[in-house]
């Protein structure tokens, strides 16, 4: 398993886990860029688009025993309604539960399954609506995660 396919299961874990208090939407994650909104292509759905990048400023650390320190970030992208100002108040409340869930299952040692020991994920920076339609009526949240592991 990737580390891209490890960071998307658990982020699918974070929405699923009702705890978390996220809505229970089907979490699509895959380039933004690319896909059409998949809530006007499945009407009917409550669905929540997103894609996950990977940024070029990586680091990686050879320890003493052979193995590496691996310091990645992504960035997380969210589709979100924009039209409305409630639309932006409710995405900053969603933005905050997201926060809490990553730094609540980080806390508790709920890390990705794979065979890295992972040592931490975190928000590195501002959640912010980077691009918005021409319409204004859908903006793509960008979040920033730093993962550290050893594998």
């Amino acid at each position: 398993m990737t580390v891209y396919e490890s960071i998307v299961a658990w982020l699918v874990d974070i929405f699923a886990d009702p705890k978390n208090g996220l809505p229970p939407d089907i979490i699509v994650i895959v380039d933004v860029e690319l896909v059409p909104n998949f809530r006007e292509t499945w009407p009917g759905f409550n669905i929540q688009d997103s894609g996950l990048f990977s940024n070029p400023n990586d680091q990686h650390f050879q320890m003493n025993g052979g193995q590496w320190r691996h310091v990645e970030f992504k960035t997380w992208q969210l589709w979100r309604d924009f039209g409305e100002n409630t639309d932006r108040i409710a995405n900053e409340a969603f933005m905050e539960k997201v926060r809490q869930a990553i730094q609540r299952a980080v806390q508790n040692g709920v890390m990705p399954q794979d065979d890295r020991r992972w040592r931490s994920i975190k928000i590195n920076g501002g959640i912010f609506p980077s691009h918005k339609s021409a319409d204004n009526r859908y903006a793509v949240y960008q979040i920033p995660l730093k993962i550290e592991y050893v594998e």
